[in-house]
């Protein structure tokens, strides 16, 4: 298994673009043997599939997508906390087509007991959000009605969830103990995952969204 780099960094802007990134603080051609690497990575837990290289800037940058940032709330100017492992396209790793990615696939590529853990996620949520639909978006499970309500993913040592920074602030008193974003909170997998909390904040996605649409 690859070793992974973590690292906390400030989102720079690309000039005359809507674009951003982030500067690998460390000599990638002396940690990788090479000026281009394809990785996993995460900004604030968001998980993203992309490669490290140069672009005409000092150092080595790592692209952070607008819809990543929508996702984190963050913007150019703003600290992320950032992990990225080489992915190994030598092997013939090969990256599932979106028309491939199902929720199912995605639970599936765990361990058993993080199995688990993301199945009784994804059915507490169900249940919250009975006419939700189900989807993979921006690499994680998303329950959508109307606009995506909440998401999902696993990661090393947490469950990361991603309700919308509204639910974050709303709920703050019951987040207190977790680590959180503006639009996301770090759960654990070393402590009793809170799923009734997951299921509350759901509930209030879907009334809130309701209320939105009408």
């Amino acid at each position: 298994m690859g070793k992974i780099y973590e690292f906390d960094a400030v989102i720079i802007k690309t000039p005359d673009m809507d674009g951003a990134y982030v500067e690998i603080p460390f000599d990638v051609k002396a940690v990788f043997g090479k000026g281009r690497v394809p990785v996993h990575a995460t900004f604030d837990g968001a998980p993203y599939d992309g490669s490290i290289v140069r672009m005409g800037t000092p150092g080595h940058i790592i692209g952070i997508r607008k819809d990543i940032r929508a996702l984190i709330a963050k913007q150019a100017g703003d600290s992320v906390h950032v992990t990225i492992k080489e992915r190994d396209t030598q092997k013939g790793e090969k990256l599932m087509d979106k028309t491939e990615q199902t929720v199912d696939a995605y639970i599936a590529a765990f361990e058993p007991d993080r199995r688990d853990i993301l199945e009784k996620i994804r059915r507490v949520i169900k249940g919250a959000a009975p006419d939700a639909q189900e989807r993979i978006s921006w690499a994680m499970p998303t329950y959508w009605q109307g606009e995506n309500l909440v998401h999902f993913a696993n990661q090393k040592n947490h469950i990361g969830f991603y309700p919308s920074p509204e639910a974050i602030d709303f709920f703050a008193d019951r987040l207190e103990g977790y680590k959180t974003t503006k639009g996301g909170v770090q759960l654990p997998v070393s402590t009793p995952i809170p799923y009734d909390l997951i299921a509350d904040i759901t509930r209030w996605r879907v009334e809130k969204v309701s209320r939105g649409n009408r």
